[in-house]
């Protein structure tokens, strides 16, 4: 895929296999906005499941993890956002929130014990 976004505190660069992107930086308030774009850019792309890299992610709000959630509860077809790489607190977010289900957990998270 093509198209990279580079927002200053974030940068989203868009991958083939897996289909999805990758992000670096601060996912927040700032960058929200361009993750929503990058993300249905990428769902448009795709049939399948969708990949978000976050292990090159620093900080993310809450407001982050929504659009992460919003996403893939808008995914048709039994289509999954298998997110990689939540830092342990903000997997405790996702948790506290109830978006666990949503937000599949890809191989490279790091889960909380207990």
């Amino acid at each position: 895929m093509t198209g990279d976004v580079d927002h200053g505190s974030l940068r989203i660069l868009f991958t083939g296999r897996p289909a999805g992107v990758c992000c670096e930086g601060d996912i927040d308030l700032c960058t929200r906005r361009v993750l929503v774009r990058a993300l249905a850019t990428a769902v448009e792309r795709t049939d399948g499941d969708l990949y978000a890299d976050l292990r090159g992610v620093d900080f993310v709000d809450v407001g982050g993890l929504r659009v992460l959630a919003e996403t893939a509860f808008g995914m048709a077809g039994g289509r999954r956002l298998i997110v990689d790489g939540l830092r342990p607190h903000t997997r405790r977010i996702v948790e506290l929130c109830g978006w666990t289900e949503v937000l599949t957990a890809g191989p490279g998270t790091v889960t909380t014990v207990g």
